[in-house]
């Protein structure tokens, strides 16, 4: 098992983040048989391309009608240029879930992409320093370090300061059958009735796993776009603080349905040569563990709400 820190260099250079409006309008093509399928049905957005140095064309295939796309015409195992890079960036600041397929990278090479993802990030944070964020690089996950495969989570919220972002591959050479789910917490607070969507950006939230525990605000803002998101897991998420312990359960079970609504849903079946890209800050995941998928994570920033005054702690036991 490989369990270490990448220290990295600030690039000087950021990449541009402008974010559309996601599009709802309806497309006839659904996803095609053995490709990954939205969870329930519903408007999807239309399939896209964007033009890349050399007359090259990357396609954007929409996955589910509120996030995830994947992407094809690339290889990440070759060069990848600045201005292909700083698409993609722009794709996960978006749909916070990328899909490649057919990839096949070695460990350095999936770290070194991750690397100059975070040095695009590293500069638009509220960071004291222009570090990108540190790397930690895995080959199968620690003993403990993650809930069990049923439990939806996003990674490290009982940290201060959660992932940022994580990338697995599926290895070409391995027999792959698991699947992973994610749900967009953007859309899921959109659920929430608007009287308890108001109430929850004024709360926080305890995250416990094991001997480690954090605070976080119930409803997280996004540190580069500035997208609200609901921000509590059913595996980490303990209670909500200064709430009466009836008053806070019932809370969290409102809120976990949305969380985890089907209309906020995609399940992806894994194949060799997977690769897939989330945003830790915007989508929770659930999933399987497995020795064949090569996992990066991108380590975070501490969470702030939109309107609380956020104070995050951590506390290891």
């Amino acid at each position: 098992m490989i369990d270490r820190e990448i220290p990295l260099t600030a690039s000087g250079q950021c990449g541009k983040f402008g974010m559309e409006q996601r599009n709802a309008g309806i497309c006839a093509e659904e996803g095609a048989s053995g490709r990954s399928e939205p969870l329930s049905c519903g408007p999807c957005r239309r399939p896209s391309d964007h033009s890349l140095p050399g007359d090259r064309v990357m396609d954007i295939r929409p996955l589910h009608s509120l996030f995830a796309v994947e992407v094809t015409g690339l290889d990440l195992g070759g060069p990848v240029d600045a201005a292909t890079l700083e698409v993609l960036y722009d794709l996960f600041l978006e749909h916070a879930v990328l899909l490649f397929r057919g990839q096949s990278l070695t460990v350095s090479a999936q770290a070194d992409f991750g690397r100059r993802l975070a040095a695009l990030e590293a500069p638009l944070l509220a960071r004291g320093s222009q570090l990108p964020p540190a790397l930690r690089v895995m080959s199968e996950p620690r003993p403990g370090a993650a809930p069990s495969s049923a439990a939806w989570h996003a990674d490290k919220t009982h940290d201060a300061e959660p992932a940022l972002a994580c990338i697995v591959h599926s290895l070409a050479a391995a027999p792959v059958a698991s699947s992973i789910g994610f749900a967009d917490q953007r859309a899921a607070l959109a659920l929430l009735p608007p009287g308890l969507r108001r109430r929850a950006e004024e709360l926080r939230a305890e995250h416990r796993h094991s001997s480690r525990m954090a605070e976080h605000p119930v409803v997280r803002s996004h540190p580069v776009t500035g997208e609200a998101a609901l921000f509590v897991n059913p595996a980490f998420t303990s209670r909500i603080l200064n709430l009466p312990e009836a008053e806070s359960d019932r809370l969290l079970v409102i809120m976990f349905a949305a969380a985890t609504a089907a209309s906020v849903s995609w399940q992806h079946d894994w194949q060799p040569g997977d690769l897939l890209l989330w945003d830790n800050r915007a989508v929770l995941h659930t999933g399987a563990s497995s020795a064949v998928l090569q996992r990066i994570r991108i380590e975070g920033d501490r969470p702030t709400g939109t309107h609380a005054l956020d104070m995050p702690w951590v506390m290891a036991g």
